[in-house]
């Protein structure tokens, strides 16, 4: 492949502005599960762009973020892997909100990091011209980076965005199979869509502290459905009522909405069965977050 270019990219920034959805337009499907809720990204996840001229893999990064008890270690370890693994650092910043600590942080590892950097305004499409100017008056005295503007939700400026990184890969062949488009398995994305509805049904802390396991997947032949049993795992013993709801109804909500979810992934029926178990503080707990697939390495 002559000229083909190929390299990852790291979408990094504090919680909330964005990177998920980011990545999803660059893609042109959702891969990536997105909430209003900050945080709602636990690890990596790479989602990969091809065409004709390059094969991008971008990863979704957790939002930086101070971090307060093992699991949110486990995420700051995400981004620091990403980041020592790229070619390039896409570093976003919300236009709707202000520039404070968490995007110091960020700038400060990403300088430490001493790879490429585009500074990308998101959400551009929720403020005004002087807004923007004032947000790129800031972004310079973070770092000197080249900066841009997108609404990823509406996709204004994604296009363009995507063109100067392409440009900015190395020459070289493709790591992944020209069909693929994470390197997530069907498991793990599965288990993300039900997390995803936690997070957009349940209130306050409570989906913070659901981690989801996938107990059973057994791809029957078709007309049968996929079968998928998952366990919701809570931090306390009373966040398993509100879980579970009032005669089963919230669960049986979660379950359903999780469930077209993934049969739109698959694209085929799915039986999804959800149970609910405590696992008490499993966030402060090494031991619980290995089991579960946040361990440090």
């Amino acid at each position: 492949m002559t000229d083909f270019r190929c390299g990852s990219v790291a979408l990094v920034g504090k919680p909330n502005v964005g990177k998920s959805t980011l990545l999803n337009a660059f893609l042109g499907e959702k891969v990536a599960i997105v909430s209003p809720k900050p945080q709602t990204t636990r690890g990596n996840l790479a989602g990969i762009h091809q065409d004709a001229e390059a094969q991008i893999v971008f990863y979704d990064t957790p939002g930086f973020h101070d971090p307060k008890n093992p699991l949110a270690r486990f995420m700051l370890s995400q981004v620091q892997e990403a980041l020592d693994g790229c070619d390039l650092a896409l570093f976003l910043v919300d236009a709707a909100d202000s520039v404070g600590e968490d995007e110091e942080l960020a700038a400060g590892w990403l300088r430490k990091s001493k790879k490429p950097v585009l500074f990308v305004i998101n959400k551009t499409d929720l403020v005004e011209y002087p807004r923007l100017l004032d947000l790129e008056r800031k972004g310079k005295v973070l770092g000197p980076w080249p900066q841009f503007r997108v609404a990823a939700k509406t996709g204004a400026g994604v296009k363009e965005l995507l063109a100067e990184v392409k440009g900015r890969l190395p020459e070289g062949p493709p790591l992944f199979p020209e069909d693929q488009l994470t390197d997530k398995n069907l498991r793990e994305l599965v288990a993300e869509l039900v997390r995803e509805q936690c997070f957009l049904q349940l209130t306050r802390e409570i989906p913070y502290g659901v981690a989801v396991v996938i107990e059973e997947f057994k791809e029957n032949p078709e007309p049968d459905p996929v079968v998928v049993t998952a366990t919701l795992y809570v931090e306390k013993e009373s966040h398993k009522g509100i879980v579970i709801g009032a005669g089963g109804r919230q669960l049986k909500s979660l379950g359903s909405a999780a469930r077209e979810g993934i049969e739109a992934l698959l694209g085929r029926k799915v039986f999804l069965q959800l149970w609910v178990k405590t696992l008490k503080n499993w966030r402060k707990d090494e031991d619980k977050l290995m089991r579960l697939g946040y361990g440090l390495t």
